[in-house]
């Protein structure tokens, strides 16, 4: 279904739940409102004028169309459903009629508790405490002296318990909804890191395979324009080999205008890797934190893309570092070649303040790199680590690394120990 078709169908929904809601809210208002009239009042008794049943319809139809508009404005419902409430029992008190509604000031209680802020709710619980002094009062003036003391218990217990669980639960609620939601936030954030992280792998890749594929085609272009004429089998497979790169690029072409779509942009990091982590390292320490870097064995051929993932990591834990550890801290790079590549990044966070800097981190760094990480079958772990913070990474090396000869992988970047 096509946009302009898809648009009458959700007018139409919204105003189905307009509608619903709108049914709900004036149901609700006159569950509260009707037994108010008939228990907390006397509409029915012998004796009662028509004066006083205007009276007391009038308060009621105030009472009732507040209560249905509550969602739209929590706070002014209460304020008027506790007016009505309030002048109700001053005017029983003052023997003008016999009207002390509660559960209306009960349902707009419920309203502000669970949809306004805490300032807000505590005002609104204080004014419906003292409502209900006032309907304490009456029960209490009804009563000979010497039942008065049982009845002022009686009622407090029940005016008050009632009234502040009506609070309670509405404030429980709210915080419950709130942390859900903040939950659910925090989940899209989340997925929303791994896929922007997918789509920057996809480009490196990209960018990987399309130079190869282009080295490919070059030269067998190359081989073919100086085979003899002899061989024609060689000229047709070296073309065939051209035809099949260039088809290859074409798509990869295309895979690239979808990658760089607006809908997923993502900055490029270049192409950095282990032998680019002197200048990183040294912008790090200009921000006065102290960073020592380790390297064991011998380095070891790397794939570009698992070059740059190392590169990632190491970047990702020392920015960390220089956001949450602070000036004043001390971290450690140690970097092991074996069977495969391990990075560790612990810091002692000796430099760390009670104000930590949130506000500089999206949280999901570490997210993206766990998933990067796992795409070339790795492991990362990260977590508290004494009294700092400890990044670990296990990476694999090329299929050829054990029996190639060890590049210069540090670029004069990387060293035993110290300085880089």
């Amino acid at each position: 279904m096509d946009t302009t078709a898809r648009q009458p169908a959700d007018r139409a929904a919204i105003r189905r739940r307009l509608r619903s809601g709108w049914a709900q809210d004036i149901a609700l208002a006159l569950a509260a409102t009707v037994p108010d009239v008939f228990y907390f009042g006397n509409p029915a008794f012998p004796g009662t004028s028509w004066a006083e049943h205007v009276q007391v319809l009038a308060l009621a139809c105030v009472q009732a169309v507040a209560l249905a508009l509550r969602r739209f404005r929590p706070m002014a419902v209460f304020l008027v459903v506790w007016t009505v409430t309030t002048g109700a029992c001053l005017l029983t008190l003052a023997d003008v009629l016999s009207f002390t509604p509660f559960f209306g000031l009960l349902l707009a209680l419920y309203t502000v508790a669970d949809t306004c802020r805490r300032p807000a709710a505590f005002t609104a619980l204080a004014l419906g405490l003292a409502a209900t002094g006032l309907k304490t009062y009456y029960l209490v003036d009804l009563v000979p002296t010497t039942a008065s003391t049982s009845m002022l218990l009686s009622s407090l217990a029940f005016y008050v318990l009632v009234t502040a669980s009506a609070w309670s639960l509405a404030r429980w609620v709210r915080a419950g909804r709130i942390t859900a939601e903040r939950d659910r936030r925090a989940l899209t954030e989340a997925r929303r890191a791994v896929v922007r992280e997918r789509v920057r792998i996809a480009r490196e890749l990209h960018d990987i395979v399309a130079n190869a594929v282009a080295v490919m085609v070059m030269r067998a272009e190359s081989a073919r324009s100086t085979t003899p004429g002899g061989q024609p089998r060689t000229v047709e497979a070296l073309g065939h080999i051209e035809e099949v790169g260039r088809s290859a690029m074409a798509e990869l072409r295309r895979m690239l205008r979808v990658l760089r779509s607006p809908d997923a942009p993502v900055e490029d990091i270049g192409r950095h890797g282990l032998a680019d982590l002197r200048p990183m390292l040294e912008d790090a320490r200009r921000t006065g934190v102290r960073i020592d870097l380790d390297v064991r064995g011998g380095p070891l051929p790397l794939d570009d893309s698992v070059d740059r993932t190392a590169y990632r990591l190491v970047q990702e834990a020392v920015t960390n570092i220089t956001k949450h550890a602070g000036p004043g801290s001390h971290a450690a790079v140690r970097i092991t070649w074996s069977d495969a590549l391990h990075i560790e990044v612990v810091d002692d966070g000796a430099g760390r303040t009670l104000a930590v800097r949130r506000d500089l981190s999206t949280g999901h760094g570490l997210i993206g790199l766990a998933e990067r990480i796992a795409v070339f079958g790795g492991e990362l772990t990260a977590g508290p680590h004494r009294s700092g913070f400890r990044v670990a990474a296990t990476l694999p090396l090329s299929p050829s690394a054990a029996g190639a000869p060890a590049p210069a992988v540090a670029g004069g970047g990387l060293h035993r120990r110290g300085s880089a």
